[in-house]
């Protein structure tokens, strides 16, 4: 290497240099250009690896996620549009509209929403409150407003939920599969994560703040018109019975069963939930065929009343009578569950003091009213509940 670069060889490269300052001009900026590319490239691909492990370092698991502790603002103007949107469209009917604010819709949903929204004059005083989710551009949405049933004066106050997403375009959309109608009947498939973060959202003091709030005010509603009390227990439900004992749901599970009653279907459709706004609506609605057999035979002969008497404990062994609704009020603090279990999912806390619609018993747990719950009904321990007036 030493003798390469003596003086004779450096002297000849000067000359070679000196003739072809052309080329090796040209020669020398590519050289440069590929040094260049190379630093840049590499530098890139450091910064990439650098944003890489400060995107993992930042990542948040659905387990370690919590939600803020109060309601955001964060694209409240869009969100209250598209609400009001779909209010509007599910009041009349117009499902090519829900079509492309709340998808998926399943035919059962939308023959539904045909059964029970021509009862429905309007939806109001439409309140969204809001909650950033997991993913950017994601929202759980509880949603407090009033409905006017058509014949009715009172409103009936609501406590609704929607899964809020932004598509590829920015623009929001309701995804209906965690919608309560899906929920309920499980027409589409539920993805794990998003309901444990859904059962964390309802699980927050400020749902339960909000719940309580909505829950006193229907019941005040409920107690105050006999005409709204009526629409709900009465008409909506009986029209709810008859379109779950003639939907794909109730024949699909009728042959999976076999076994399965006409009868059996028409208890399950009692404590069917209704579709978004509905659910807490018709959470105390629903008084049993037999409740409604023994008023209208009142008054009748002593042998009357016996051969009734008969035919509903037939009825009875064959079908149990629901209890009759009751007040119950938390002593303290309390887990509510959406089974008569401690393993079974946590839907949220109630405070002291917080009165409820309860329905009977199941072990040591009593069933209440509770919109968050499967078919608007939900678990508390006995031991934590003291019965109104008692």
């Amino acid at each position: 290497m030493k003798d390469f670069f003596n003086k004779e060889t450096l002297d000849n490269i000067k000359q070679f240099c000196a003739e072809n300052k052309k080329y090796v001009g040209v020669a020398g900026v590519l050289v440069g250009l590929i040094l260049i590319l190379i630093v840049v490239v590499a530098g890139g691909n450091n910064g990439r690896q650098s944003n890489t492990e400060a995107g993992s370092q930042t990542e948040i698991s659905v387990k370690d996620f919590e939600f803020e502790k109060d309601y955001t603002n964060d694209a409240k103007d869009d969100i209250s549009t598209l609400l009001a949107d779909y209010y509007k469209a599910y009041v009349g009917d117009d499902l090519d509209t829900l079509g492309k604010l709340a998808t998926p819709m399943s035919d059962n949903e939308k023959s539904y929403i045909g059964v029970v929204s021509q009862y429905y004059e309007s939806v109001n005083d439409i309140t969204p409150y809001t909650k950033n989710g997991l993913k950017k551009g994601t929202y759980f949405v509880s949603v407090k407003n009033s409905i006017k049933f058509t014949g009715v004066d009172t409103q009936a106050p609501t406590l609704d939920f929607f899964y809020i997403e932004t598509d590829k375009d920015g623009k929001l959309f309701i995804n209906n599969v965690y919608s309560n109608f899906n929920r309920t009947y499980c027409e589409n498939e539920l993805d794990d994560d998003i309901m444990e973060l859904i059962s964390k959202y309802t699980a927050s003091s400020e749902f339960a703040d909000l719940h309580e709030e909505v829950q006193k005010e229907y019941e005040q509603a409920v107690g105050s018109d006999a005409n709204l009390k009526t629409m709900l227990e009465t008409t909506l439900t009986g029209a709810i019975k008859q379109w779950y004992t003639s939907s794909g749901i109730a024949n699909l599970k009728k042959s999976d069963a076999d076994t399965q009653t006409t009868e059996a279907d028409t208890q399950q459709a009692d404590d069917a939930s209704l579709s978004g706004d509905q659910q807490t609506t018709d959470a105390n609605a629903g008084q049993t065929a037999d409740q409604q057999t023994t008023d209208a035979n009142a008054g009748q002969t002593t042998d009357q009343q016996t051969t009734d008497t008969n035919a509903a404990n037939q009825q009875t062994a064959e079908q149990p009578q629901a209890p009759a609704e009751y007040q119950v009020v938390t002593k303290d603090v309390v887990k509510v569950r959406d089974g008569a279990s401690t393993d079974a999912k946590e839907l949220g806390l109630l405070k002291e003091q917080v009165t409820l619609t309860a329905y009977g018993t199941e072990g040591d747990w009593t069933i209440v009213s509770y919109s968050a719950g499967t078919n608007g009904r939900a678990y508390i321990k006995t031991e934590n509940l003291q019965t109104v007036g008692q």
